[in-house]
């Protein structure tokens, strides 16, 4: 794997989270917690243009949930299930923004599709998958990109 590739990822997503949400992102997760599948919520971002490939955000709903309360600035029990989409389809579009901006050569411009929920368990893609797993407080949730073009440099 790029030591670019994985740096550009981590920053993305730690990025996002201390920016959005004021939440540190670990990459220590031994002691996170992990949910079962019912518990996770998933959202996909396709990427069009100049590579193509997918990003998936694999996030607990309890974790959603808090930072979806803070960035709303409202209880965790007056959030609505759209409401909790909309922050995930954020998240992922915010991420993969940071990631392309910093990954792609400067100057070039890039084509993004809608976040689209996807059934957790069901993340699935024709592309070679590379996972990341963080944690913020003790939850655990992951990132996964999925695209040849991303991955060919490492195989050379």
């Amino acid at each position: 794997m790029s030591e670019k590739l994985e740096q550009d990822i981590c920053r993305a997503i730690a990025t996002t989270l201390e920016n959005m949400a004021f939440m540190e992102v670990g990459k220590e997760v031994d002691e996170a917690v992990r949910y079962p599948a019912e518990e996770m919520v998933v959202s996909r971002l396709l990427i069009h243009d100049p590579i193509q490939g997918e990003l998936y955000l694999l996030m607990p709903k309890p974790l959603l949930s808090k930072i979806a309360s803070s960035v709303y600035i409202l209880p965790a029990e007056e959030l609505s299930e759209k409401m909790l989409l909309d922050m995930l389809g954020e998240l992922i579009n915010t991420v993969a923004g940071l990631f392309l901006n910093a990954y792609l050569p400067e100057d070039q411009t890039y084509n993004l599709g809608l976040p689209e929920k996807v059934p957790a368990g069901q993340e699935d893609s024709p592309f070679e998958m590379k996972q990341w797993d963080f944690q913020v407080e003790n939850d655990l949730f992951s990132l996964a990109l999925a695209g040849d073009g991303f991955f060919i440099a490492e195989r050379s």
